[in-house]
């Protein structure tokens, strides 16, 4: 008698799924002009609509910084402390919604989820033109930090599925220069609208907080009705819908896309058989030693960017400027960021290395820091306002590069939790920091410079440690060997809930 026999369905591979992925076409052979003008889509129709929102969210969330140039703490009466507290408690409020949001947002898809809890932090951000003392201050505080989380590590997968990962820094870099973009035009912005003080009743800073906060809730319902599903699925409404893209443009960023690195594939689909996030991904990112270095490194190097954030404003007026120029002044450190940032990350693409780049933005900051912190009390004004504008540009400059670093050393199933994680890195940051500028500081602040300086350099040493490890355990800055290893490796790909 002979054996029994069973049949098993054959294993399905990443192959596999692209084949099944709309707009694929292994055949398809675009020439140089279309390849470009696909591309050149994305980069003028996706990534600066998406900078627009990511402005807003950096309008709603350092807009306080404004405010306090103003006659807030005086007409609510709080102090310092009461400041601090309600940016802690944004911070607490960001890193509690981090990974929940994120994985609603895989599992929905970010161009649905994120305009939604983007219109809803535009209503608490006009609502606070109601608070009356520091409780609703931090209540307030509280709930927006809430809202906004989420945000970034969703739209930065969401850029990834139309960039092969070689380009992912440059792009990462202008989102996250939505950062300088908002400081450039958050001054002049709040010069404006300070300045109609006393019409219909209200202060400069309820105006500010209105006006800024409407203008997110439209732009959050302006995203939901714009941005498409993906390359090949526009959205859809009455039966109507638009796509940026032809039918040939949209198969060739896919195409292109997922030949660079097959693990996005199930990503590419726009639709809802997106994996969701296993408790199993989260466990296997959490115990991969990669990602720490990358958490470490970014929580240290950000220790600056949420009191420079709050008091530079406030620090420049102390050196002799008005209100209003101080909150002018405050923008030429962000036009420096942007230029500083996007230069580190085409310099970074292009020499395909991430490590060194990614400390000399770290060092960067640290200079500044200690410019501003050790200069004598005699120095001219415009000496020490020189000092506030090197920090600015170092602050945060290097963290899209990071990003994109840890994005193409992790798996497509690993991403989502990875880049939550850094997210939530860099806000924990904001803990600490949010204390290190005291009351009794003041104007200088000098004590916590000096502490946000040595942290951003232990920064760049452990950046440039995981470069060696890289060299030595993972392949080196060049991504190639390992996203092939990873693709051929599809074991995870059927691991769902």
């Amino acid at each position: 008698m002979s054996k029994e026999t069973y049949s098993h369905e054959p294993e399905r591979t990443l192959d596999d799924d692209l084949i099944s992925v709309p707009g694929y076409d292994p055949d398809l052979q675009p020439t140089a002009g279309e390849t470009r003008k696909a591309k050149m889509k994305v980069d003028l129709c996706i990534l600066p609509f998406i900078v627009v929102c990511f402005c807003f969210l950096q309008f709603d969330r350092t807009n306080i910084s404004n405010a306090l140039t103003d006659t807030l703490q005086a007409d609510i009466h709080v102090n310092n402390s009461a400041i601090n507290l309600a940016q802690t408690l944004f911070t607490v409020g960001f890193i509690i919604t981090e990974l929940p949001f994120n994985v609603i947002s895989r599992y929905i898809g970010p161009e649905r989820f994120l305009p939604v809890t983007m219109f809803v932090w535009g209503v608490a951000t006009w609502c606070q033109i109601f608070i009356k003392n520091a409780s609703g201050l931090i209540a307030a505080r509280f709930f927006i930090g809430a809202l906004e989380g989420g945000y970034i590590p969703g739209f930065a997968l969401y850029i990834s599925q139309y960039y092969t990962n070689q380009e992912l820094g440059l792009r990462y870099a202008i989102f996250w220069a939505s950062n300088s973009f908002a400081g450039i035009l958050g001054g002049p912005l709040s010069i404006g609208l300070l300045s109609l003080s006393g019409r219909h009743g209200l202060h400069g800073w309820q105006w500010l907080f209105l006006i800024e906060g409407l203008l997110t809730c439209f732009l959050g319902i302006v995203a939901y009705l714009y941005l498409p599903h993906s390359p090949i699925h526009p959205k859809t409404f009455f039966r109507q819908s638009y796509n940026i893209f032809t039918p040939r443009e949209a198969s060739i960023v896919v195409t292109r896309v997922l030949n660079d690195d097959r693990t996005k594939a199930p990503r590419a689909q726009g639709h809802r058989q997106l994996r969701t996030i296993t408790l199993s991904d989260v466990r296997s990112t959490f115990i991969d030693w990669r990602l720490y270095g990358h958490l470490a490194a970014a929580f240290l190097s950000m220790l600056m960017i949420s009191p420079m954030n709050t008091y530079a404003p406030s620090i420049i007026r102390s050196l002799g400027f008005t209100s209003l120029q101080a909150n002018g002044l405050n923008s030429v450190g962000s036009a420096g960021a942007l230029l500083l940032s996007v230069t580190l990350a085409y310099s970074s693409d292009r020499s395909r290395e991430r490590g060194i780049h990614i400390a000399i933005g770290y060092l960067w900051g640290a200079v500044g820091l200690l410019w501003l912190a050790l200069a004598p009390d005699s120095s001219g004004k415009w000496l020490l306002y020189g000092g506030v504008v090197w920090t600015q540009m170092g602050m945060g400059c290097a963290q899209a590069i990071s990003a994109a670093w840890l994005t193409t050393k992790m798996p497509d199933r690993k991403r989502p939790v990875a880049l939550a994680a850094y997210v939530m890195s860099i806000q924990l940051a904001n803990l600490p920091g949010n204390q290190l500028f005291r009351t009794q500081d003041a104007p200088r602040y000098t004590r916590g410079l000096i502490i946000a300086a040595s942290c951003a350099i232990a920064a760049a040493v452990i950046i440039l440690a995981w470069k060696v490890l890289y060299r030595l355990f993972d392949y080196g800055d060049d991504l190639a060997a390992r996203q092939s290893t990873e693709s051929d490796n599809p074991s995870r790909m059927g691991d769902q809930v």
